[in-house]
């Protein structure tokens, strides 16, 4: 509701949308799978180009949707993406698609916050 009551909408609701995808990538990547049958085993694994291509298109089309706003964002969204693909490391022994699904709640929530705190655009 910040973002809307300063005017901006669509802008901070692209970036965040397509910045908080590539925690969900980055844990694919780095984290083993918690479950040898889960579906997220099965999927396998990104190259790491995939994830490198991923995070610079996110942040691509994150920056002409928000400006400058938009690295604050990506650095809010990858800390929160972290935080998440840690716990479950401690708690789970790695990565399930539930996890992979709270890491990119959790990054758009974060990337939000920081649209906010920046202002918007």
């Amino acid at each position: 509701s910040a973002l809307f009551a300063t005017g901006h909408i669509w802008g901070p609701l692209i970036a965040a949308a397509v910045l908080s995808r590539v925690p969900m990538i980055a844990l694919m990547r780095w984290l083993p799978n918690a479950r040898a049958g889960g579906l997220s085993a099965q999927t396998g694994r990104p190259p790491a180009q995939a994830l490198w291509a991923g995070a610079a298109l996110a942040l691509l089309l994150a920056l002409l949707s928000s400006g400058f706003g938009a690295l604050l964002a990506a650095g809010f969204g990858a800390i929160a993406g972290a935080f998440a693909g840690r716990l479950a490391l401690q708690k789970i022994g790695g990565q399930t698609g539930d996890v992979l699904g709270a890491s990119q709640q959790l990054a758009e929530m974060a990337a939000l916050a920081a649209l906010a705190i920046w202002g918007g655009a």
